[in-house]
């Protein structure tokens, strides 16, 4: 009767290359360091630049701060997917007689990465309605920026009322 060792061997083997392996390996560096105070002042001025935009009525320049592949989705209307489409939508909201709008962010948060952040806030539109009566609504909204091409663009924006729908 003969004993082969071999199997045994070759076990012993591998795991001392796999220890070996493991033990050689250095642990992978950690992320960059994500300047959130950073990020969020050039949000800030984003919103400031985007108020801006749609109090003047440009609605081209309202549209270029969607990326490419946008959604937006406004309370009350159809979803908009894209920039151009998203630039319809608008160009019907600056269409409004006397609309006027403020926007005050309060929760950002930024992924480790700080390539994408979501943005909640308030917000406050005055408007006029067909027979020119001031009109008013305040809700809430949620917008998430990705950085594109070193760019902060929107890529989803959505906001609702805080009031009840009619008749509820």
């Amino acid at each position: 009767m003969r004993s082969s060792n071999a199997p045994w061997i070759l076990a012993i083997a591998l795991v001392v290359a796999v220890i070996g392996c493991t033990a050689t390996q250095s642990p992978p560096p950690p992320p960059p360091m994500v300047n959130e105070v950073e990020i969020g002042a050039a949000l800030d001025s984003l919103t400031t630049a985007f108020v801006g935009a749609v109090t003047a009525r440009e609605t081209t320049l309202v549209a270029n701060f969607y990326s490419d592949d946008a959604h937006f989705l406004p309370a009350n209307a159809a979803r908009a997917d894209g920039r151009d489409a998203v630039r319809h939508v608008w160009a019907g909201f600056l269409s409004t007689p006397g609309l006027q709008m403020s926007i005050t962010p309060n929760t950002k948060l930024v992924s480790d990465a700080g390539d994408l952040v979501v943005d909640l806030g308030a917000y406050v539109m005055n408007w006029q309605d067909a027979k020119g009566k001031p009109m008013s609504d305040t809700g809430k909204y949620v917008t998430v920026f990705k950085k594109v091409n070193g760019e902060w663009k929107i890529v989803v924006d959505t906001f609702n009322s805080d009031a009840p729908p009619p008749g509820m």
